[in-house]
Formats: structure tokens, C-alpha cells, sequence
């Protein structure tokens, strides 16, 4: 997963499904109006790397942890932000009206709130909503990467991390149905509050804490048991991209929190069982998931560019596949390179 530590075998599957749910949900949100699913798997995802990380060094230097998650984040970030931009600029002006301060809240990591200020709806039409809607994600991985390391010094100094950890998860999942249930918010402040996601990250960070601390031990699940939860996640999850709708209420009451604990559990067979982490990790799947957070960060300029100039036929969806690879491929050789030299 990262140099110098074992590789978990399962998280470039599980990054491809996520990757795939959101890109088609995007493209062809009527024919898949649930693929926004795949977040939850990518937020589960980066809490598990995160925690396992942190747990598996046993120090973590606050500064420094800043420095490599920014590094990581925003090169390709600030490229994506400054040709979408000039791209707007030369076919439609009229998109950059306050893109100032759209760019500013996604630099400085609170797009999420921005966009509920601005009462945008994420479920709306693509070609009605800006570029940079699916940046909302973005803000939400900032403002837990702020908070973790002083998260994990406290836990870790406590003794009882993992005990804590597991409190505060278990607080967090009641966050969103208790909010949707007895408050008149929103279904897109439901969707894009810090407070009622970030029980997925957790989720994550409990299970990367776990499995950083008991990585000596041998048991592990059985492969039969492993396959089949499995098997059924991955139906359950293409059910979901291809049936529920994110303006359903259930989505926000239960759906949400019942599929990060789903793709949780998913994560740790992962973890406990090689033979499905191996199924899963096929040479096309990684390579794929090597490029995920390019390729996330591309993909809806692209179709929204697309989008707005009514280039919509079947070839043209072709045209934006290749360039959303290009552009991931290139973006993600490019900023290695110079992390490289400098």
C-alpha cells in the first residue's frame, strides 16, 4: 500500500468500484443515479490508510504529517482548478461568475459548506451546476487530514487509542440519521456536511488502527466466508449504483451509514483473507487505481466541459474517456517527476 510497509491487497479493487460508481454516475447519472456510493468507499479507504499509516510508524510529527498530505493533495489539485479555468474562460465567461471564491473555498478546504451557502444540489443536472461540484469530497479529506494527527496524539496518549477511536465512531454513525430524522436540513446539507460524513472516515481509521495493531497476529478469516461477503458486496453495491436515487430520504436516514459499515466490513475480509484481497487486485484494477485521485479529480471538468458545448453522442463520451486518461496519466507523471526533484 505505501514503501517500506506490507502491501493490503483489496484496496485497488475497491478503489476501481468507487471509481468507477462516481465516473458513471457523472456521465450517465440517469442510468446510474446511485453510483455517489462510491465516495463512501473512498472515504472508508483514505480514514483505513490514514490510521494504519500513523499506527504502523507509532510517531507522527504534525508538521511533517502537513507537509506529505499536502504534497500528496494539492499539486494536482491546483493544475485540475488552473486549466478548468482557462478552459471556461475560452468557451463560456459567463461560468466564472464568482469563481473566485468557489477556487478559494476549495484551496482552503471548505467547498463542502460553500456549496450549501450557495444551496447547490449535488443531484441537480450536470450541465446546471459548475465544475468543480464533485470538489466537495475534497474539502471533507482536508479538514479530517487538520484534525487527525492531533485525533491520533491525544488517542495515542491516552493508552486506550483504539477505545476511543471506536467511541467516537460509534458516536459519529447517528450523526446523519438523527440530523435527517428529527431536523428540516436538507438532503444536500445532509450530503455534503463534514459532521454527517465523517463516520466513514472513521469507520476507516478504526479499522486501519486494528489492523496496524494486531498485523502479528496469523489468524485470519476464513476464504470461503471472505468470498462470499465479498460476492455479496459487490452485487449489493451495483444494486445501489443502478437503482437508488439520491434524492430518496433513505439515502440520508440509513442508506449512507449502513453501506460505509457494508464496505467497512468488506475491507477488513480484505485485510484477513489474501485470496479476495488477490481476486480483487486483477493488472487492469491496479493500474486503474494508481491513477484514482487523478482521474477523480478530472473526470467531471471534462464531462461538464463536454456537457455545456452539447457534446453528448456516443463517440464523443468515447473522446472523454481518452482525455480524462490523458489527462490523469499526464497530471499524475508530471507532479511525481517534480516531487522527484524537488
Amino acid at each position: 500500500m505505501t514503501r517500506g510497509r506490507k502491501r493490503i491487497n483489496g484496496l485497488d479493487g475497491l478503489r476501481t468500484l468507487a471509481l468507477a460508481g462516481v465516473l458513471l454516475y457523472h456521465a450517465f447519472p440517469r442510468l446510474m443515479p446511485g453510483g455517489f456510493f462510491g465516495v463512501v468507499i473512498f472515504f472508508v479507504i483514505s480514514g483505513f490508510l490514514t490510521a494504519y499509516a500513523a499506527v504502523s510508524r507509532g510517531r507522527i510529527g504534525v508538521l511533517t504529517y502537513y507537509r506529505k498530505r499536502f504534497v500528496r493533495l494539492y499539486p494536482t489539485l491546483v493544475i485540475v482548478l488552473f486549466v478548468t479555468v482557462e478552459a471556461l474562460a475560452l468557451t463560456d465567461r459567463f461560468r466564472l461568475i464568482n469563481a473566485h471564491e468557489e477556487v478559494a473555498s476549495i484551496l482552503f478546504g471548505y467547498n463542502n459548506y460553500w456549496q450549501i451557502a450557495k444551496q447547490a444540489d449535488y443531484f441537480a443536472n450536470l450541465s446546471n451546476t459548475s465544475a468543480f461540484t464533485h470538489l466537495w469530497y475534497i474539502a471533507v479529506l482536508v479538514q479530517f487530514e487538520l484534525i487527525w494527527p492531533w485525533l491520533y496524539l491525544v488517542c495515542r496518549r491516552s493508552g486506550k487509542g483504539l477505545k476511543m477511536i471506536g467511541i467516537l465512531t460509534l458516536i459519529s454513525l447517528f450523526i446523519m440519521p438523527v440530523r435527517a430524522l428529527l431536523t428540516d436540513a436538507s438532503q444536500t446539507v445532509l450530503y455534503y456536511s463534514t459532521d454527517t460524513r465523517i463516520h466513514a472516515l472513521l469507520l476507516g481509521a478504526l479499522l486501519g488502527w486494528h489492523a496496524a495493531v494486531r498485523k502479528q497476529k496469523k489468524k485470519r478469516m476464513k476464504p470461503l466466508l471472505s468470498l462470499m461477503i465479498g460476492l455479496v458486496y459487490i452485487v449489493i453495491s451495483v444494486y445501489l449504483f443502478l437503482k437508488v436515487s439520491g434524492t430518496d430520504p433513505a439515502v440520508c436516514r440509513y442508506g449512507l451509514v449502513l453501506y460505509a459499515l457494508f464496505t467497512a466490513l468488506m475491507l477488513w475480509c480484505c485485510v484477513s483473507s489474501r485470496n479476495l484481497g488477490r481476486l480483487l487486485d486483477l493488472p487492469p484494477v491496479k493500474k486503474v487505481s494508481a491513477y484514482s485521485y487523478e482521474i477523480y479529480l478530472w473526470q467531471y471538468p471534462v464531462l461538464f466541459l463536454f456537457s455545456m458545448k452539447g457534446w453528448t453522442a456516443g463517440w464523443q463520451y468515447s473522446l472523454q474517456l481518452v482525455l480524462i486518461a490523458v489527462l490523469s496519466v499526464w497530471t499524475h507523471t508530471f507532479v511525481n517527476s517534480l516531487a522527484k526533484r524537488f
